[in-house]
């Protein structure tokens, strides 16, 4: 039998797991948008610079120690988020459900195999796009429904459609957060597809990651 005492102290540990889960999700955003960011630009300069034969054998070694430095953050990311347990498409899920709220939502991941599963970074990245992409449909475009499906072969594709107000991706006020979804899809040699067009209702929102 649990006592007073065993509850609160039971209730005090998992309360601490979750800080403790919190502050590893925080520091590996901070990783990743603070130093994979600026490692992701330099790799990409070193490469255009290898190009050149005048620089080449200096570039080269830049571009070695930058695909190291990258893999190494990419390590650490998946250090500090490993311990979660979660399927992809469990994890996909749950998170587009919580941020449609009271809006209908269809998920659809027929295809994914049980026995498939993306590196931790892969898979943040697949529920960062799913959450930013519900919620945006949810907060701004006012649709009777939101579609989520999620599909792999060669690659990680996740679609979110929604039958609201259309907008005009090109805006660059950062109301959408179109911005962060696409550089975390970026950060991965993947892209993001917006189709949506002012005044037309829908929108698609697309990741691809390798």
């Amino acid at each position: 039998m649990i006592t007073a005492r065993g509850n609160q102290e039971l209730v005090g540990h998992l309360a601490m797991a979750e800080a403790l889960a919190d502050e590893r999700h925080r520091m590996a955003t901070d990783v990743h948008d603070l130093i994979m960011q600026d490692l992701s630009l330099a790799l990409a300069t070193a490469r255009t610079l290898a190009d050149d034969p005048a620089s080449a054998p200096q570039a080269s070694i830049v571009v070695a120690a930058g695909e190291r430095a990258l893999a190494g953050a990419r390590d650490v990311i998946g250090g500090l988020i490993g311990r979660d347990c979660k399927s992809v498409v469990e994890a996909v899920e749950t998170v587009v459900r919580t941020a449609a709220r009271s809006v209908p939502l269809s998920f659809d991941a027929e295809g994914v195999t049980t026995s498939a599963q993306p590196d931790q970074l892969t898979l943040q990245t697949l529920i960062h796009v799913g959450r930013e992409a519900v919620t945006n449909a949810v907060k701004h475009a006012d649709p009777f429904s939101v579609e989520v499906r999620l599909v792999h072969a060669d690659e990680w594709r996740l679609q979110v459609r929604d039958c609201g107000r259309g907008f005009d991706p090109a805006r660059t006020d950062g109301g959408f957060g179109l911005e962060s979804m696409r550089r975390h899809a970026q950060m991965l040699g993947g892209s993001l597809r917006i189709v949506s067009e002012l005044g037309t209702p829908g929108t698609l929102v697309e990741a691809v990651l390798p």
